[in-house]
This record gives structure tokens, C-alpha cells and sequence, in this order.
């Protein structure tokens, strides 16, 4: 079994500790494919010019152009020119590492044919890449002896909406098979979008599939930077990843995977969130109002964020 690992490339500063991880893998990737998204073409020139292309020779990388209109853009165009080619595929962000046995440890867990999508934990770093803290898990996970657990989706679905908590983490420390990486392309639960969440929504969509693959070892680092979205306050992706667990407790609701009260407490701490970090915004003062109605578990409210996030995901 073979991966394909896929680079939406943006920030250049990282490129050499990136190439160093994948370098020292046990077990590399058959492809690595950068999609170049810089203003200055800064992928496309480091790796095709020395002493970079000599020394990653042993790699099989590929650089093309990234569409440069946006992150999730650069994740669609790099699942297209994957096309499947081999049957597990890698996200890798720019700035974040992966350990030694990443790939092997996931293949592993692929190789059983038990799921479809696998998750490692991973460690918090500061910008110099220097691990401060971790994601913590459920107490029923971090108790468990087993090191490759499998997760289905009646656990994970209560475990992180009501308290908002994508105790999982990101695409960087998860390997697809090509059953559920098309999930990406049109990322919907329960004909919900849950764009700006495109990690925990692609988790919990895969967990209705087949249960998710959790290695309950450390094998990376998200990196803390300026540069990141999550750092912006004022960003159209910072709004957009707080309105979209909103849009997630009503698809779980669609689906009866949460109870009224567990909805009712996503809702609620989402409503939090948005009240001390977004109010200030004046398009976001009509999703603020709803809150209260949603937690009341009133169904026309829901029907009202639910246009209003549509009409706010569908505009530029």
C-alpha cells in the first residue's frame, strides 16, 4: 500500500524542515506533489534549482502551479491532479511536521482494510517548532492501552460538537483512502456545508462510512505562526470556521447523532465564542442573534442560519 502526499504550498519559510521530515520517513511516499499558491513562485524555484533539487533526489516530487484563490481551492486542484493514483492520500500544510514512522505507522493501520480515513495526535509547537502542548483527548482514549484504536462515529460526534472541541486535529496528521478524500470536494454533512471546518467535518463525515483509524501516539507538530488564519481575527476564515460548527450540531441534528441538550450546548458555546471574538463585526450580528433561539431548539431559527451561512459560504 502506497501514499501520495499533497503540499497546498504557500509559506516558503518551513520548506527546508518540511523536506527533512520527508526525507527521514521509514517508510516514504511514492508521490510528493507541491501545488505552488505564492505570489512569487517561491516553491517552483527553490525546488528546481540547487543545491535543493540534489538533495532531495531520492524523493519523487512533483511542483506545479497552485489556482491562487484561496486554501481549500489548492487542496481541490491537488486532489485532481492525484486522480487516485495510489490509494492513500497525505495532506501536508506548508508548516507542519511529521515524525519518522508517520507513514508507516498509517499504512499499518490502512493495511487492516478496517478504515478509510486514519488520525495521529500530535503536539502543539511555537513557530521555531518547538513542542508546548497537545490536543487532550477523551478519558475513555487516553486510558486505553491500545496504541491503534478504531473510532466510529457514535462516539466522535459527542465528543466534539457540543463543547466545539476537534480533539482529532488537522488534516496534516491524517492519511484518506480514495473511498472518502472526495468528501473534500464538496464538503457537505447531511447537505450542510461545513466549509472552514474542512478537518473535523471530513472526520465526522468519514465516520459514518467506517469507523476512523486513531493512533493514539504523538507522530507530528502543528505549528503556531502569525501567518496563520486562526491568528486573524478579522478574517472571512476565522468567521467562517466558528459559523461552521454551528452548521455542524444542525447536520448532526439531521442525522440524530446528538441529543437536544448536546446540540443545545454546541450552539451555546459557539454562541460564546462568537460573542466575545466576532460581535464586533457587522456581518456577523444576524448570525449573533440566532443563538439564543438555537439553543432554545427553535427549528425555524435553524432554518434561518442555515440561509444565511449558505448565502455567507456562496459569496466572495
Amino acid at each position: 500500500m502506497s501514499v501520495t502526499t499533497v503540499i497546498p504550498a504557500y509559506k516558503p519559510k518551513y520548506l527546508h524542515e518540511l523536506l527533512t521530515a520527508l526525507r527521514h520517513q521509514t517508510v516514504k511516499p511514492e508521490r510528493i506533489i507541491f501545488s505552488d499558491d505564492s505570489p512569487s513562485r517561491a516553491f517552483l524555484t527553490a525546488l528546481q534549482s540547487e543545491p535543493v533539487r540534489s538533495a532531495v533526489a531520492d524523493l519523487n516530487i512533483e511542483v506545479i502551479e497552485g489556482p491562487r484563490v484561496g486554501a481549500f481551492a489548492n487542496c481541490r486542484h491537488l486532489l485532481q491532479v492525484w486522480g487516485g493514483s495510489t490509494p492513500l492520500v497525505h495532506f501536508l500544510l506548508d508548516d507542519d511536521i511529521i515524525y519518522p514512522e508517520f507513514y508507516e505507522r498509517h499504512l499499518a493501520v490502512h493495511a487492516t482494510g478496517a478504515v478509510d480515513c486514519s488520525v495521529s495526535r500530535r503536539w502543539t509547537s511555537i513557530e521555531a517548532g518547538l513542542p508546548v502542548g497537545r490536543l487532550p483527548v477523551p478519558e475513555l482514549i487516553a486510558r486505553r492501552e491500545q496504541r491503534a484504536l478504531t473510532i466510529g462515529s457514535e462516539f466522535l460526534f459527542p465528543t466534539t460538537l457540543p463543547s466545539c472541541n476537534n480533539w482529532l486535529g488537522e488534516l496534516s496528521h491524517a492519511v484518506f483512502n480514495h473511498e472518502v478524500s472526495g468528501l473534500l470536494e464538496e464538503p457537505r454533512l447531511a447537505g450542510i456545508s461545513f466549509e472552514g471546518l474542512g478537518d473535523i467535518g471530513l472526520f465526522l463525515s468519514a465516520s459514518l462510512r467506517k469507523p476512523i483509524g486513531f493512533l493514539n501516539d504523538v507522530l507530528g507538530f502543528f505549528r503556531l505562526n502569525p501567518a496563520q488564519n486562526s491568528q486573524q481575527n478579522s478574517s472571512r476564515d476565522f468567521k467562517t470556521s466558528h459559523l461552521a460548527w454551528i452548521a455542524l450540531g444542525l447536520a448532526a441534528q439531521r442525522l440524530r447523532k446528538l441529543e437536544p441538550e448536546q446540540a443545545s450546548q454546541c450552539f451555546r458555546t459557539t454562541g460564546a465564542l462568537m460573542a466575545r471574538r466576532l460581535s464586533g463585526n457587522a456581518d456577523m450580528v444576524p448570525f449573533c442573534d440566532l443563538v439564543p433561539a438555537l439553543v432554545r431548539g427553535d427549528a425555524s431559527a435553524g432554518e434561518r442560519f442555515l440561509e444565511l451561512w449558505q448565502t455567507f459560504v456562496d459569496s466572495p
